[in-house]
């Protein structure tokens, strides 16, 4: 779960979408995401950190430039945890005991208004 959250926190960024975009299209280095964004190699830099230390992307070195590419396999993850979430599987990330319900959440809920009772569906 842990690995997830770090995934989905690098993945909360415009830029760094837009630098996987970029990135998923052609093989490109840093020098040139610069270019293409139109922002900082600095900028960049600590952006494809991020991406790099939440396993997104690897690179490889070909003379003085790195070029990067995606993980697949961190974003198949990502993928299987969303299935599970839509399929209410939530046994794999150590929720066993949660159902997946549009019932209210409890009886005992004593009318507190920000509760699911108050509204008509979840």
């Amino acid at each position: 779960m842990e690995n997830l959250v770090k995934i989905f926190k690098a993945l909360s960024d415009e830029t760094r979408l837009k630098i996987l975009m970029i990135i998923s299209s052609k093989v490109i280095c840093q020098k040139g995401i610069s270019r293409h964004l139109g922002i900082s190699d600095s900028a960049v830099s600590q952006h494809i950190k991020i991406l790099k230390e939440a396993n997104i992307l690897t690179g490889y070195k070909e003379g003085y430039y790195v070029f990067y590419c995606i993980n697949d396999e961190v974003f198949n993850e990502c993928i299987s945890f969303m299935k599970f979430i839509n399929e209410g599987n939530y046994t794999c990330i150590g929720l066993e005991n949660v159902e997946k319900t549009k019932q209210c959440c409890s009886t005992n809920c004593k009318g507190n208004i920000k509760c699911c009772k108050k509204r008509e569906e979840i």
